[in-house]
């Protein structure tokens, strides 16, 4: 095989096989131009002189990358895949990826600059199309991306006239209120997401929804997914006049918040207060106590967020909404309701009353 100065070139097969270079090419890529024969003769010639075609051209010469971008958001106050989610999503993504002969480009979106023009990597042909692994419900970008036709796919997301993948959270939240309702608490408090995000809504609403059915009350705090949101509502919980025997949560790092605010505060978790979470991501099973929680099927969606993506980078026509079904997992952090007076009698003994 030939190296450097004296590497093979696609003129070098051209002139053994007796053709042309564009012949050379077609030949290569399999082209319906060519006739089987000369294919043969040509691919016969490669082997022979140990010819390696460039794979940037050949793809070039499709008009393919076959390089799916993945859009990641990046923060002022952490990076992106310090977070849990990004590497769930990135592993799923990935292993649909390569099993449709795909490779994956992160794609690092600035969070609160100006917004960049995705349409780029598209049309300069960078990438074939673009995965959102967060995208708030409004995002100007979107129509414009439609309006170049660039084939796009949005997770956790569910937006008209938009493919996205999104969780179906009434599952796995079903079974933690009934859970609740089960082990006899009457009154849940529920610290919600961030609303400009139709994982926040959705969630707040299906549990609205959940506890109305099931006869069980509620009292909504605000919170925007960040354990700091979880401690804040934890202090506001606690120290009113009528402590919440629950509380649910719209994310891991939120209950994480919480759980965080309970040891701070001498609050026993499961005994004197019960904590839910959602996502069901590394740092629920290595909490203390493990996290009750909503298993958020991340690795999942990004597998099947890519099948849709390279479906419509191929020209099918995927259905426009993909639900991928949430359940629940049972671990520590969820107990009886507690009773007052033992509570009482376990606050005097630590103080030495």
């Amino acid at each position: 095989m030939g190296t450097g100065k004296n590497r093979v070139t696609r003129a070098d097969v051209a002139r053994e096989a007796g053709v042309s270079e564009s012949t050379v090419s077609r030949a290569l890529n399999d082209s319906p131009l060519i006739s089987d024969a000369i294919k043969r003769k040509v691919r016969h010639v490669s082997e022979s002189l140990g010819y390696i075609p460039s794979r940037q051209a050949a793809l070039l010469a499709r008009n393919r990358t076959y390089r799916i971008g993945l859009v990641v958001p990046t923060y002022k106050s952490f990076t992106p895949f310090s977070r849990s989610y990004f590497p769930r999503l990135l592993d799923g993504v990935l292993q649909k990826s390569e099993e449709r002969g795909y490779s994956v480009t992160i794609i690092l979106d600035a969070v609160g600059e100006t917004p960049k023009d995705l349409s780029l990597p598209v049309l300069s042909r960078e990438v074939d199309g673009l995965l959102f692994s967060v995208t708030p419900m409004e995002d100007p970008r979107f129509d414009d991306l439609r309006a170049r036709d660039v084939p796009f796919v949005l997770v956790n997301n569910s937006i008209p006239g938009i493919h996205c993948i999104d969780c179906d959270v009434e599952p796995g939240m079903k079974e933690a209120v009934l859970h609740a309702r089960n082990l006899g608490h009457r009154a849940i408090a529920y610290i919600a997401g961030d609303l400009e995000f139709w994982d926040g809504r959705n969630r707040l609403e299906t549990f609205r929804q959940l506890t109305d059915e099931h006869g069980i009350g509620s009292r909504i705090l605000e919170g925007n997914f960040s354990m700091t949101s979880g401690r804040e509502a934890a202090e506001e919980l606690l120290e009113s006049a009528e402590p919440p025997t629950m509380v649910m949560c719209a994310s891991d790092r939120t209950a994480l918040g919480v759980l965080s605010y309970c040891r701070q505060a001498d609050v026993e978790v499961p005994q004197d207060i019960s904590v839910i979470g959602f996502d069901d991501l590394g740092p629920a099973r290595d909490s203390s106590p493990g996290l009750t929680t909503v298993h958020h099927p991340v690795t999942r969606m990004g597998g099947v967020a890519a099948d849709v993506l390279i479906d419509l980078m191929e020209g099918r026509q995927p259905d426009e909404l993909v639900q991928v079904e949430s359940s629940f997992v049972l671990r520590n952090s969820t107990g009886p309701p507690v009773n007052r007076a033992a509570r009482r009698n376990r606050t005097k003994q630590k103080e030495g009353v």
